[in-house]
């Protein structure tokens, strides 16, 4: 089920990157084309941030969770506040904004590995089993 949710993800992704390239040769860059050319460059640069902190933290995963809340927080309003997503008078809406994010990817990633742990299992059992008739 994880393969055909991420290569469905993929297969989204490139099909809004052709058919926008073929909207900016036909039309050049439109208020929309640009809204998803910036929300891809923020997922870039959220994405690489996220790896960093997975690969240089030894934090609980629930600190991590809040490290990376606030993290992607800070850069979601400085993104925001370069691309002229947010005002002064409205930059508290990025900790709502991240917040349902952020709540969505945990009960994925929650999922995702209870999953993981469930095939695990299956596999150390049926190595015990293959083990114990021989």
């Amino acid at each position: 089920m994880k393969k055909i949710l991420r290569d469905t993800c993929i297969l989204a992704a490139l099909m809004i990157l052709c058919v926008f390239l073929i909207s900016i040769i036909w039309s050049g860059l439109t208020s929309e084309i640009m809204l998803v050319i910036k929300l891809f460059g923020l997922a870039l640069i959220l994405s690489s941030i996220n790896f960093f902190i997975d690969e240089v933290s030894t934090l609980s995963i629930l600190s991590s969770y809040i490290v990376k809340y606030f993290a992607v927080t800070a850069i979601v309003m400085l993104y925001g506040f370069i691309v002229g997503w947010f005002f002064t008078s409205n930059f508290w809406m990025a900790f709502i904004y991240v917040g349902v994010v952020a709540v969505l990817g945990y009960f994925l990633d929650s999922f995702k590995t209870k999953k993981d742990v469930e095939f695990i299992n299956k596999k150390i059992e049926s190595r015990k089993a293959a083990k114990g008739s021989v």
